[in-house]
């Protein structure tokens, strides 16, 4: 029997449990607002859960602080419904203009809209979905063929504000090329940027795609597995008490921080990766049912693709496809775009040990409390801005760094990944960190073309200079070199010299501070102006980002897609406003960034240069 004080706790218990019990199940049954927009059209791409998903709305109601961070990330906003809320770029009467074809966007009172004006007539179509939130935004509009997708051609720069042909954001061959990728979405873009897609495409193309996803962006059971029968579970709150005692999540729902390193990395692998289908069975079954992979499984329904891997696999798979390795590694077999940073990991020493994952420096759920705003960036841990992701594991180099990177210990250059993760890969119109940890190498640098992390920080100096300081330090052997290689910062040789790849991560170094911070500023002015004309509007865009942050300098006068006689006399006027700041005495005598004893600059040296360049067409798939 309980005496009365034990009664009225008892009491009070019984209520708030009640009374949790009742949240709950209002939080499970209220209508999110996001999530219930009516998608139920025959032409746009339908929202329909399979029996063993519930959508994030649903994991909502228990876990309200990750839904929280995960809301507020980039992973959610990757597919959106284009409404006023989600579309970024200007519907306000909008007239865009491309190869002859006028786009006429409006802002309707039943949605958005596309106009489109060619010489054979007009048609008009509803903008469904947006792609993208953090750098540039893309739209797509409903085809009116069954729930096929299209994309308008340009693409809303965010930072710019300024909407821009897609081919000129990204790093395409210099020639006119027009179209609206019709049924991409349905068949590409759809496996990684919304969860749980089934095209439903019929591959000898007798039908159009019939698409149904489970839910819009990258959400809840893309990372944790479908959740039915843990939402089921967990209905009862003495389950839910004995699994907090447990710490065991239960009803076959995975959490990728429990997982082995190498299951932990396949979660984010089967997104951020680059793969083949195991077999031609296997892709037809994806056209019609999507991806069987579920998060906690050991195997993929494809396969990553590792280049120097005598995979049988990897040579059928590629026959059709002769340029599919070039547009994405260097030929090494690192990775060189955006978003695929699963391939550099597989390679990487650390990974290799079997307890290095993706989760090792990233986090898709901050602390209660964190700045979401700095953590949505790159959903970086806290402290993984410094070194201690890696002297986590090489403690040994904790008291002596220093000894070890033969740099200040408060320099850029005793940050590790500045020399073991530099900015080779490129994508989203930047330089961005490789994922493969290795090693600066001046031989692997020849052999590739790909900068290594010391001449991309310090610009202003030669292979020569960075292999005598590996040999120094390291005791790592010294390649023969050209005498250009010798004689010439690396820098100028790819800008130079240099495929479009290379040029445009000189494009971007150049607008580096911890690059400027080592190599200086004052030599730069004429390089970018070599960028600024540049064939590819990837890179003359980049390089405009560059100089207009140069001390002293106006580059507002410059637009990257102006008629290249206007682009000339803009990227000259940079040059003069160079010349008349810049002392020039403090340039003499600098030949490895080719400036004369006088200063001035060495045009022929140039010109020589510039005649060697690299114009191998590309296309990097990012």
């Amino acid at each position: 029997m309980m005496n009365r004080q034990q009664q009225k706790v008892w009491g009070i218990g019984c209520a708030l449990l009640a009374g949790y019990i009742a949240l709950v199940v209002w939080r499970q049954v209220s209508p999110d607002p996001e999530l219930t927009i009516d998608l139920q059209r025959d032409t746009w791409p339908q929202v329909k859960l399979e029996s063993d998903y519930v959508s994030s709305r649903t994991c909502k109601a228990c876990h309200t602080s990750e839904h929280a961070s995960w809301h507020f990330s980039f992973h959610r906003t990757m597919t959106q419904v284009a409404t006023r809320d989600n579309v970024l770029g200007s519907f306000d009467n909008q007239v865009l203009e491309l190869d002859g074809i006028r786009y006429e966007l409006e802002d309707r009172e039943d949605g958005f809209w596309v106009r489109i004006v060619r010489p054979e007539g007009v048609e008009e179509h509803p903008i469904v979905l947006t792609t993208g939130s953090h750098h540039m935004q893309l739209v797509w509009f409903s085809t009116g063929e069954q729930r096929e997708l299209a994309s308008l051609p340009f693409v809303y720069l965010i930072a710019n504000q300024r909407w821009i042909p897609r081919r000129s954001a990204f790093l395409r061959p210099p020639v006119r090329s027009h179209h609206t990728e019709v049924g991409r979405w349905n068949q590409d873009c759809l496996q990684c940027h919304a969860t749980r897609s089934r095209p439903r495409i019929d591959p000898e193309g007798l039908a159009k795609a019939d698409t149904e996803v489970g839910e819009f962006g990258i959400a809840c059971e893309a990372c944790h597995g479908p959740a039915k029968d843990h939402v089921a579970l967990y209905r009862s709150p003495i389950t839910r008490y004995l699994a907090r005692l447990s710490d065991s999540p239960g009803g076959n729902i995975v959490n990728p921080n429990k997982l082995s390193a190498p299951e932990s990395a396949m979660v984010c692998g089967q997104c951020h990766g680059v793969h083949l289908f195991k077999s031609q069975p296997d892709a037809l079954k994806w056209f019609e049912h999507g991806f069987t992979y579920r998060p906690g499984r050991k195997e993929n329904d494809r396969f990553p693709i590792r280049p120097l891997s005598p995979d049988p696999r990897l040579t059928s798979g590629l026959k059709s496809r002769p340029a599919f390795l070039q547009d994405r590694f260097w030929s090494d077999g690192m990775v060189r775009v955006s978003g695929r940073e699963y391939n550099g990991l597989l390679e990487s020493p650390c990974f290799k040990g079997g307890k290095f994952s993706c989760l090792s420096c990233h986090t898709m759920h901050p602390e209660d409390g964190s700045d979401l705003k700095i953590w949505r960036d790159d959903q970086l841990k806290p402290g993984m801005r410094g070194n201690e992701s890696c002297l986590s594991c090489h403690e040994d180099l904790r008291e002596g760094l220093t000894a070890h990177t033969h740099h200040a210990p408060s320099s850029s250059g005793s940050l590790c990944y500045n020399c073991h993760m530099p900015h080779t890969t490129y994508g989203l119109l930047k330089g961005i960190r490789s994922h493969q940890i290795s090693s600066p190498s001046i031989l692997t640098t020849q052999q590739t073309g790909r900068p290594n992390g010391c001449n991309q920080c310090h610009l202003d100096q030669t292979l020569a200079w960075t292999g005598y300081f590996l040999a120094e330090w390291y005791k790592t052997p010294v390649p023969a070199l050209s005498t250009d290689e010798k004689k010439i910062a690396a820098s100028v040789l790819w800008t130079l010299r240099g495929d479009a790849g290379q040029r445009a991560l000189m494009a971007w170094s150049m607008g580096w501070a911890e690059a400027r911070e080592a190599s200086g500023t004052s030599w730069m002015a004429p390089y970018l102006a070599q960028l600024l004309a540049d064939p590819y509007d990837a890179v003359r865009l980049i390089a405009h980002r560059s100089a207009a942050t140069l001390p002293g300098i106006s580059a507002s006068a410059y637009d990257f897609l102006a008629p290249q006689s206007v682009r000339d006399d803009a990227a000259r006027g940079i040059v003069l406003q160079w010349m008349k700041r810049e002392n020039q005495q403090q340039r003499a005598g600098l030949n490895r960034l080719l400036f004369d004893g006088k200063g001035n600059f060495r045009q022929r040296e140039v010109d020589r240069l510039l005649k060697m360049r690299d114009y191998t067409p590309m296309r990097l798939a990012e």
